[in-house]
């Protein structure tokens, strides 16, 4: 039996068919609606709330686990556990401003670049000179390869015209006969987990022209990687749609950029490209099944130089796309950047950098010693698992602290709170717990154990002992800290913490031996470095040698791109890397149980 899908989105609306008993969510996906599917469609995480009517089922026991009363009234299921039976009208507003991360860590680099145009002529072959007119190019250039279709080019050339050359190291990439040199453009490009950033670079004099930023449109098929690699292989051709999605939103991406500058594809010849190492596989289409499942192993992590018809990356069909190297499965190309960033292979003392996101990436260095390893944080602090979680959105609660008994809270925009983002979450526990309302274990307290004003802020929410954060009555609704978003919390920085500890140990540190800590990523830049270490995500004592780099990543990618001397130093800095498998050090394990406390 076939039904009708009226799909009304942002005043646009649209009808859908699809079979008895589909999956809603599904139906919506292949569709190409943006859902939020944190847990993939696993019914876990409470994300993909869509409005019904028409002849709306029965609420299930996931939608009561994840929506309040009101909200089950007014027709609102979780769209992956909805078994379309009947004709439906499903209403999204799926547009969220998102703020990202885009600033980064002030490096200081040289533009040197491997990719130029210049303008040149030959002269006049003579009976006494009767070398070829490619062997002239190649001299005046630097060059010594050319394609077949810049090679046909020659036989129009005129002696003492002056022609364009675009060249890359010892290659010439195209030849233009119209006598003028435009600027080169590049891009950099870092592809996270939950957002991606374009950076538009003039190659010549290294000036950002223009930035992009906008959510991983993979995120409707799980807020993790684990998650998308499950989706690639349950799911019929899910390695293609995960790659087609980012490859559209790439060169949406692109055309955004250049379209009010007056430049066009064309003029874009190179891209840098970071990213976790599962990001750049999914991206290329190429299956990462190996990376979830031991011994973990991924088909590549060396530095790739691509041509754009290979990747689908609409830009100069000549042009060049480079791959930064990664480390392993869970240490990619973006922190290769962020390394390049803080120029770890010219730091001395020890030095810790650590990359939260969906996976916390650790490395220090000591010397000519670099060890790393990947924390598996979960999603808890990209807004994912937790009840009245958000991303950084408008409206998401991104500072909090307690002033005499009364909350002090920023929203993003100044918006009206409509959620939790990870930084925000983060200054709630660190304030409930300074205030003795969550004790060290992460337990909120029993009332009787608490008097006054503190009394007042415990409920219960589905069940589940709560902090009443928002009152639906002063701020348009109820928004509450239950005890799961406290233990989300406590296993994300449990990982971090001990994945530190184990990294000091195999370097034989002390904690108050480490000189600096380089905090990369969005996460890391909102974050309160008092409250991270108040509640121990990072030891206490480092308090003060905190530096925060904002997106490190990105400011590797654009060293990348400008600098040719820089795949030389990732190339080595990788070679001087140990990798840690955390899931196999003995030690890990007692760390991790032990760092939950705060």
């Amino acid at each position: 039996m076939t039904h009708t899908i009226n799909v009304k989105s942002n005043g646009n609306s649209k009808v859908l068919q699809c079979e008895d008993n589909d999956i809603l969510l599904k139906v919506l996906l292949d569709n190409g609606y943006d859902i939020n599917a944190y847990c993939g469609g696993q019914g876990i995480c409470g994300k993909c709330k869509v409005k019904l009517a028409g002849n709306i089922q029965e609420a299930s026991q996931a939608d009561k686990n994840f929506l309040d009363e009101s909200e089950i009234n007014q027709g609102y299921r979780l769209s992956c556990m909805y078994k379309v039976d009947s004709d439906l009208e499903v209403i999204l507003n799926i547009d969220e401003d998102i703020t990202v991360m885009t600033s980064g860590h002030l490096t200081e680099f040289d533009i040197d670049l491997d990719l130029s145009k210049e303008i040149i002529s030959i002269s006049d072959a003579t009976t006494e000179n009767q070398l070829d007119y490619l062997k002239r190019i190649y001299e005046k250039t630097g060059t010594n390869k050319i394609n077949y279709d810049n090679l046909k080019k020659l036989t129009d050339l005129k002696t003492e015209q002056k022609f364009t050359v675009l060249k890359w190291k010892d290659e010439i990439l195209e030849i233009q006969t119209d006598n003028s040199v435009k600027d080169c453009y590049g891009l950099a490009v870092d592809i996270g987990t939950t957002t991606i950033v374009m950076y538009l670079l003039n190659l010549k004099t290294g000036q950002e022209v223009d930035i992009s930023s906008f959510y991983n449109p993979q995120k409707k098929f799980g807020a993790d990687v684990i998650s998308r690699i499950n989706y690639t292989f349950t799911n019929k051709n899910g390695t293609v749609k995960m790659r087609e999605s980012i490859i559209e939103a790439l060169n949406k991406g692109i055309k955004e950029l250049t379209k009010d500058k007056k430049l066009g594809p064309n003029d874009i010849c190179k891209v840098s490209i970071v990213g976790n190492t599962i990001m750049l596989h999914l991206l290329l289409g190429i299956d990462a099944i190996t990376i979830a499942k031991a011994p973990y192993v991924p088909v590549f992590t060396d530095e790739l130089d691509l041509k754009p018809e290979k990747v689908g990356i609409n830009i100069h069909k000549e042009g060049i796309i480079q791959f930064l190297p990664s480390i392993s499965g869970y240490v990619g190309a973006d922190i290769m950047g962020d390394m390049l960033t803080i120029n770890i292979d010219q730091l001395d003392g020890n030095n810790l950098l650590i990359d939260i996101g969906t996976n916390g990436e650790i490395v220090l260095n000591s010397g000519e010693k670099i060890y790393s390893c990947s924390a598996a944080a979960g999603p808890a602090f990209e807004g994912a698992n937790i009840t009245f979680g958000t991303a950084g959105v408008s409206g998401a609660i991104s500072s909090f602290k307690i002033d005499k008994g009364k909350y002090d809270f920023s929203t993003i925009n100044d918006k009206k709170p409509i959620g939790i983002c990870g930084s925000g979450l983060l200054d709630m526990i660190a304030e409930f717990y300074k205030y003795d309302i969550i004790d060290s274990s992460g337990r909120i307290k029993e009332a009787d154990a608490l008097t006054g004003w503190k009394k007042e802020v415990l409920h219960k929410y589905k069940e589940q002992r709560a902090i009443k954060i928002t009152d639906k009555k002063d701020w348009g609704k109820a928004i509450y800290l239950t005890q799961k978003d406290i233990r989300e919390v406590q296993l994300a920085k449990g990982a971090i913490a001990a994945g530190i500890k184990i990294l000091l140990k195999e370097m034989d540190l002390e904690d108050e031996e480490v000189n600096r800590v380089f905090i990369a990523g969005g996460f890391g830049n909102y974050i309160n470095p008092d409250n991270a270490c108040f509640i121990k995500i990072i030891p206490e004592c480092l308090k003060d040698k905190i530096i925060q780099i904002g997106n490190g990543a990105g400011t590797g990618a654009k060293i990348y791109l400008l600098n040719k001397k820089a795949k030389n130093r990732a190339v080595k800095i990788k070679e001087r890397v140990k990798y840690i498998e955390l899931s196999v050090n003995q030690e890990f394990q007692n760390e991790y149980i032990n760092s939950m406390n705060f």
